[in-house]
């Protein structure tokens, strides 16, 4: 799951670096920030879901699944009501379109390691 968070990172940078590159600075920064808000609280599940394995500790597997499930929602709720509140100027389709890239990207590599 890191792995994939940082391949969504490295993907959101280059192209918020595009942007910038060719003037569109707030467009940039809202492209990074909404890809933040997609690989952040995803590295923070894979943190907390995989970090434990094996038939011993089944129960507690589960329970960090939820847990960081959970700390996921809370942590792209939080991420997008500071963004909407604090960061000025903003482009909302850009950060909306990021972020649903993101998810997307996470799925196709998620797939393609499940193979």
């Amino acid at each position: 799951m890191l792995v994939i968070a940082a391949v969504q990172l490295l993907l959101v940078s280059l192209a918020g670096a595009g942007l910038h590159f060719y003037g569109e600075r707030v467009t940039a920064l809202s492209v990074l920030i909404g890809g933040a808000l997609c690989a952040l609280p995803n590295a923070y599940f894979g943190l907390r879901a995989f970090r434990e394995s094996g038939a011993r500790a089944a129960s507690r597997v589960v329970e960090n699944f939820y847990r960081g499930e959970t700390g996921k929602f809370v942590l792209s709720l939080a991420g997008f009501a500071a963004v909407f509140a604090l960061v000025r100027p903003l482009n909302p389709a850009a950060l909306f379109i990021s972020y649903g890239l993101c998810v997307i990207v996470q799925w196709v590599l998620a797939a393609r390691l499940l193979r």
